[in-house]
């Protein structure tokens, strides 16, 4: 017997459905793969497939934007989008592209490579220091000393620099930083008194999640600060060149695209879960790898990140992607969501 969500979901699809707005069926769906790009692989392993902008790869564009001799004439970029479509990857791809066009080797910097790009995560108790200054131990006592913080070795040093979830700082912090974004490329450091400009190379990139729950808005300052505006949306192509199920794939796209039907859903799976879902089937088997994927939907559904009505939706989506002789009967002593088994040790 369904549910009452799943009752109400399929009233939707039959109501669209006698209209325009009926929703294509996976198999239907044309993933375009052959118009994908060529990859890049980033000096850690990881391959990158960039997405593309009107025909042109995003990448390519940005370094536009981003004047490595001159920052003050560059035009920063915001990357915004919900949670796992990519936006850090894209961030990591143009630091990386910028790097070699300015003929500079891949270093080693605390063990791992390093292509001048540095990531900063600020958060609600974020003060103004965050952006000028570390904390770390003294050589004797219990004291501490101040040290750049990783903002300002980008400006010394020429590097890009991502400040990741921008909206989860507090105002003054992020307005302690203007001066540096506005075309003056300077940050005064009272407690050195010292003013460091901006070297070349040096750039900032923005990535966030506009709808973060929690989360504020960036000043309105910086939205002339920031002019540039590219909404991040999950390149479905590239998961299929990196392996994943194509009917996955498929039926992941289509859920999605009732997200921006204002179906009523906020949140859907994105690369980074069908990625991580597809990565699993290949280690483990398709029937774990759904139990671990749907234990970690459950958990966010207690915690109230994800919505009940969200979590059916995933389901039904594995559902459409094949995967329903993977469920249990309703009267399974198996923990299940709805009606894909959980990873529950016995």
């Amino acid at each position: 017997m369904p549910n009452a969500l799943t009752a109400g979901l399929q009233q939707i699809d039959e109501v669209a459905a006698e209209g325009d707005l009926d929703a294509p069926h996976p198999s239907d769906i044309d993933l375009e793969v052959d118009s994908v790009g060529e990859p890049i692989g980033l000096p850690d392993g990881k391959l990158i497939y960039p997405p593309r902008l009107h025909g042109a790869p995003v990448h390519e564009l940005a370094c536009q934007l981003l004047d490595m001799q001159s920052p003050e004439r560059s035009r920063f970029l915001r990357l915004v989008g919900p949670p796992g479509t990519g936006k850090s990857q894209l961030a990591r791809v143009i630091a990386y592209e910028l790097w070699g066009r300015r003929g500079n080797p891949i270093e080693t910097r605390h063990g791992q490579p390093f292509y001048g790009f540095v990531e900063m995560q600020p958060g609600p108790s974020s003060d103004e220091f965050f952006f000028k200054y570390d904390y770390v131990p003294a050589q004797t006592g219990g004291d501490v000393r101040l040290v750049d913080s990783s903002f300002v070795e980008a400006m010394r040093h020429g590097w890009v620099v991502m400040i990741d979830e921008a909206n989860t700082a507090r105002d003054v912090a992020l307005l302690s930083i203007n001066a540096t974004l506005d075309g003056r490329l300077t940050l005064h450091l009272p407690a050195t008194g010292e003013t460091v400009r901006a070297q070349p190379g040096f750039a900032v990139l923005l990535a966030y999640n506009p709808g973060l729950i929690g989360a504020t808005d960036i000043p309105d300052a910086w939205r002339s600060r920031f002019p540039a505006t590219l909404e991040v949306t999950t390149n479905w192509p590239a998961l299929i060149k990196l392996g994943a199920p194509l009917q996955l794939v498929r039926a992941a796209r289509v859920l999605d695209a009732r997200r921006f039907a204002d179906d009523g859903l906020v949140w859907t799976p994105q690369f980074r879960d069908i990625e991580a879902l597809a990565d699993m089937m290949r280690r483990v088997g398709e029937r774990p790898a759904i139990a671990l994927f749907m234990s970690n939907i459950a958990e966010q559904v207690t915690a109230g990140v994800i919505q009940p009505a969200e979590a059916s939706a995933v389901a039904r989506m594995l559902d459409e992607a094949g995967y329903a002789h993977l469920k249990v009967p309703a009267t399974s002593r198996i923990p299940h969501l709805d009606g894909y088994p959980r990873a529950v040790t016995t």
